[in-house]
């Protein structure tokens, strides 16, 4: 299926010398950065709240639905 272009977008310039510059500030700032305790932990919680929502809850709901549909 084919689209027509959007108008303006070939004026538009993606990257900027400043955005750069902030871009590759903040991934040399991340590399030579120690991870914390804080973070750490706070990554373990986001990773379990993550495992629940994608393989403990559907089989939650699916035991759900099978006991009310035997009701």
């Amino acid at each position: 299926m084919a689209t027509t272009p959007i108008s303006g977008v070939d004026s538009v310039s993606v990257s900027t010398p400043n955005g750069e510059a902030a871009f590759d500030a903040a991934v040399d700032n991340a590399q030579q950065g120690e991870m914390t305790p804080e973070l750490e932990e706070m990554m373990i919680e986001g990773a379990i709240t993550i495992g629940g929502q994608m393989i403990i809850m559907p089989r939650a709901n699916d035991i759900l639905n099978e006991a009310m549909s035997d009701e």
